[in-house]
């Protein structure tokens, strides 16, 4: 049985409904190199917006009657064009989240990124994969955590983690299995990080490791892979099937080619019907209702509590 038809239990499509978000990838240029990332994310990495792309969809964004713009990577302020978005959207009164890693910030040629955040009341989505050190330093790299604390101190001290600046941090597995409930996770971040740094933050976000890319190759190298898509299709819940991140989220990449989620767009799975078609081309936007496209990967989402870029899907 196909991948989709399984996913739906029926065989039919899943399609878009109303897009709620553009999420924007500036590219995979990034100071980390992690071992799970999807994005296979480096300092190396050249794939990184063009000026001329960015204003396309600049222009687009600034017409465009969706609330909520989004912007990843890589780590996102590596690219110049950030804070041109950034400065731009908020004249139109649009919600802007970051996702960051947080080092990136303790950088002295991009620190300035936590003041810009502020001015512009930015959602920022940060990443700390484990809340204990020696688990982040094994998953990003030697100090990770340690500098990722500094830089929350930072951001608490801004006002982020309170009321008016929302502070979100994501956790992700360390293996090749699937995440604790959110719940649970949320209260352990938070008891821990107040305790032993005085950190505090609005939320925890709880992602499940998809198989693909950089942490596919981990999984082939430790022999598991057989073993986590068994598990990604044996906790398969059709109930995360409503809240699907893909149904209202539209993906952009650093050329401006559309995807129905930042996974397809890392394997370079258009959306359907839409294989040539620029974010900036597109034009009826009442009618955009494309079949969304799935693959074996997509267990990944829809196993056990489900998993986006906003958190499970189902308690």
């Amino acid at each position: 049985m196909r991948a989709s038809e399984l996913l739906t239990e029926t065989g039919r499509a899943i399609r878009k409904g109303n897009v709620k978000i553009i999420q924007i990838n500036l590219g995979n240029k990034c100071n980390q190199s992690c071992v799970h990332c999807h994005q296979e994310a480096s300092s190396q990495s050249n794939n990184n917006m063009s000026s001329g792309t960015a204003q396309n969809i600049l222009k687009k964004l600034s017409r465009l009657d969706v609330e909520s713009v989004e912007f990843t990577g890589g780590a996102p302020e590596l690219n110049p064009n950030l804070e041109i978005f950034i400065e731009e959207l908020s004249k139109y009164n649009k919600k802007i989240t970051v996702r960051t890693n947080l080092t990136v910030l303790d950088l002295p040629e991009y620190s300035f990124y936590a003041d810009l955040y502020k001015k512009h009341r930015v959602k920022i989505v940060a990443s700390l994969p484990c809340v204990y050190e020696e688990n982040v330093d094994r998953q990003r790299g030697a100090g990770v955590y340690q500098t990722s604390i500094k830089v929350l101190k930072r951001l608490n001290n801004l006002g982020y983690g309170g009321p008016d600046l929302v502070l979100e941090l994501v956790y992700n597995p360390g293996g090749n299995f699937l995440p604790a409930a959110q719940s649970g996770l949320e209260k352990l971040y938070k008891q821990t990080l107040k305790d032993k740094y005085e950190i505090g933050f609005n939320r925890l976000l709880s992602l499940t490791n998809v198989p693909i890319k950089r942490f596919k190759r981990f999984l082939v190298e430790q022999g598991k892979l057989e073993e986590y898509l068994d598990l990604l299709t044996r906790k398969y819940n059709p109930d995360t099937l409503a809240n699907l991140m893909c149904r209202d989220l539209l993906s952009v990449d650093y050329k401006g080619d559309i995807y129905d989620c930042d996974f397809n767009l890392a394997l370079n799975l258009r959306v359907k019907d839409y294989e040539e078609v620029k974010f900036w081309e597109l034009d009826d936007w009442s009618n955009f209702k494309p079949e969304i496209t799935l693959a074996e990967h997509c267990y990944a989402c829809t196993a056990g509590a489900g998993s986006s870029c906003f958190g499970s899907l189902v308690e």
